[in-house]
């Protein structure tokens, strides 16, 4: 593999992040300071933890083992990255429209060590793993972990989730509104979720990934119910078969189908989750009593 060593590895900061039960360890130039960082990341970020023995870790990697732009072979691109190969190695490259890339990442077999070269002409003035970097990364961190991210607005009520998937435009921040006033329980966020597997439970826990009502918790709970929401002139909840449950969330879910090892590990999940865990339909319209028809989801009679 042509990554930078693991020599001085153990010199990686206490500065970490965490999604869905899982902590990564971030070097300290991968790092800077919290206040630097955006709001919605700060549930997610600590630091003064004890190192773990085989931990994950994001560390920097070493100038001579930094990707050439010139030998680098796309196999897939999404806008503002691309996955590839240099030779042996595969990479993700980072850029901002025709720009050079401002970040290279490699990962391991695993991804439980990735290495990131930052490219001080082609750097954001920001915090380095800030989305898309992280976002593409974990999709490969969960996929090993028998998780994945779903477009989703996720919902906790009493100590039980619902996710509500859906593309950009189906909704899912009016609902998040209606929630939050209705004062029920607590939105984990109004965009993307993840979902994982569990002890053969599915969990949904929030991300650091909001939409436009900036809800991010770092908080996890059982999932009870998969929810796809609909414009409605009266609120309605109809249960769906798993097959078509199975059609409309792979349409939210992000499968790295760039990569057929990951995919083939992530549709597993997608699978169990809509053979083990009730779907719905969801017609609502902008109204926090909404919260009623969503309450028998978690086990409330709404009452």
């Amino acid at each position: 593999m042509g990554a930078a060593s693991l020599e001085g590895d153990s010199l990686a900061c206490g500065r970490t992040l965490s999604v869905a039960d899982i902590t990564i360890r971030l070097a300290d130039e991968l790092c800077p300071p919290f206040s630097t960082w955006p709001t919605s990341y700060q549930p997610f970020l600590a630091e003064g933890l004890a190192d773990e023995e085989g931990g994950l870790r994001w560390c920097l990697g070493e100038d001579q083992d930094r990707p050439a732009d010139d030998d680098f072979c796309p196999t897939y691109a999404a806008g503002a990255w691309q996955a590839g190969t240099v030779g042996e190695r595969t990479l993700y490259r980072f850029h901002a429209g025709e720009n050079r890339p401002y970040l290279w990442a490699e990962p391991n077999a695993d991804f439980s060590r990735v290495w990131v070269w930052i490219d001080p002409a082609g750097a954001r003035q920001m915090p380095p793993m800030l989305h898309p970097v992280d976002r593409v990364l974990w999709m490969g961190v969960l996929a090993h972990r028998r998780g994945m991210i779903v477009h989703s607005c996720g919902w906790s009520c009493q100590r039980r989730a619902v996710l509500f998937p859906g593309v950009s435009g189906a909704g899912k921040t009016t609902l998040c509104r209606q929630l939050m006033a209705a004062g029920a329980g607590a939105v984990l966020s109004d965009d993307r979720m993840v979902v994982r597997v569990q002890a053969d439970e599915c969990r949904a826990s929030g991300t650091p990934w909001p939409g436009d009502a900036k809800q991010a918790r770092n908080e996890s709970a059982p999932l009870a119910a998969i929810a796809f929401i609909e414009q409605s002139p009266v609120h309605r909840v109809t249960p769906i078969r798993p097959a078509d449950a199975l059609r409309r969330l792979l349409e939210a879910a992000s499968v790295p189908w760039y990569a057929p090892a990951l995919r083939d590990m992530v549709l597993p999940v997608v699978e169990q989750m809509v053979a083990s865990v009730p779907a719905y339909r969801v017609g609502f319209h902008p109204d926090p009593s909404v919260v009623a028809e969503l309450l028998p989801l978690v086990g409330e009679s709404g009452t």
